[in-house]
C-alpha cells in the first residue's frame, strides 16, 4: 500500500516538473518581437557570440537561448517529502520544441509519459492508455500552463506579474536566475524556484511553501537535429 502511495505521488510530482522545466526554458528562451525579426543569420551570430563569453544579465540569457528551437536531453529527479524517509528518485529523457510543447518520458523506476502542448495534457503510466486532460476538464492546471506558453509568443507580460526576478552571474561562464513568486495561485505552491546553467539549464530547485523540495538535474543537452522526427511530431498530436 506504502509502495503505491510513492509510486502515485512520484507520478504526481512529474506534472509539476514538466510545469516547473516548461517555465523554466521558456523563461529564459522568450524572445521579444525585435528577436523574432531577425535572421537567421543574425541569430545564428548572436548564438555563437553568447557562448564565447559569459552571462551577465537575463537579456542575454534570452539573446543565449532564444535560438534553440529544439532541447532534448536526460534528466533525474530527486523529490523530498516530508511523509516519507527517504527521497523519491526517477531518471528519463525530456524533448522540449518551441512549436509544440513538451515531451517528459520518465523510464525509471516505471514508464510514465507526459506531453504538453497549448490546450492538451497527456499522461500514460506504462502500458495503460493514456489519460488526456484538455482546457475545459480542468482550468486550473492550464492556467500555469498557458503563462508559459505565453512566453514562445514573446508574451512575457503575465510571468512578470507572477514573479520577481534575482539574476546572478556565477563563476566559470555559469549563472543562477531565482523566481519569487507575487502572488496566488504560484505563492500558495512555491516559496521559490532556482534555476542554474551555463549554455543550457543545467539544473532546478523548487522550494514549496510546505516544505517539500524538488531538485533535477539535465544532462547530455542537444539541440540537433533542430527539427523534430516524424515520430516526435506525431506524438504531440493529442
Amino acid at each position: 500500500m506504502r509502495n503505491n502511495k510513492r509510486k502515485f505521488l512520484l507520478g504526481l510530482s512529474g506534472f509539476y516538473i514538466v510545469i516547473s522545466l516548461l517555465f523554466s526554458q521558456l523563461t529564459i528562451a522568450a524572445q521579444n518581437s525585435s528577436t523574432q525579426s531577425s535572421s537567421t543569420q543574425s541569430q545564428s551570430s548572436q548564438s555563437n557570440a553568447s557562448q564565447n563569453k559569459a552571462v551577465q544579465s537575463i537579456e542575454q540569457l534570452q539573446q543565449q537561448l532564444a535560438s534553440h528551437a529544439v532541447v532534448r536531453g536526460d534528466f533525474s529527479q530527486t523529490r523530498h517529502m516530508q511523509m516519507f524517509d527517504a527521497p523519491l528518485t526517477s531518471q528519463g529523457q525530456f524533448l522540449l520544441s518551441r512549436e509544440h510543447g513538451l515531451h517528459w518520458q520518465q523510464t525509471t523506476p516505471f514508464a510514465t509519459t507526459l506531453i504538453l502542448t497549448q490546450d492538451s495534457l497527456s499522461q500514460q503510466v506504462g502500458s495503460e492508455p493514456a489519460q488526456v486532460l484538455k482546457v475545459s476538464d480542468n482550468p486550473m492546471v492550464f492556467y500555469f500552463s498557458h503563462v508559459f506558453l505565453s512566453l514562445f509568443k514573446g508574451d512575457t507580460s503575465q510571468l512578470t506579474e507572477q514573479f520577481t526576478f534575482e539574476f546572478q552571474p556565477q563563476v566559470n561562464q555559469a549563472w543562477q536566475l531565482r523566481l519569487l513568486p507575487k502572488q496566488a495561485p504560484l505563492d500558495k505552491v512555491f516559496k521559490q524556484i532556482v534555476i542554474e546553467g551555463k549554455q543550457d539549464i543545467d539544473g532546478i530547485e523548487l522550494q514549496e511553501i510546505r516544505g517539500d523540495r524538488t531538485d533535477i538535474t539535465f544532462s547530455n543537452q542537444t539541440h540537433q537535429p533542430e527539427t523534430l522526427t516524424a515520430a516526435e511530431q506525431a506524438a504531440f498530436n493529442l
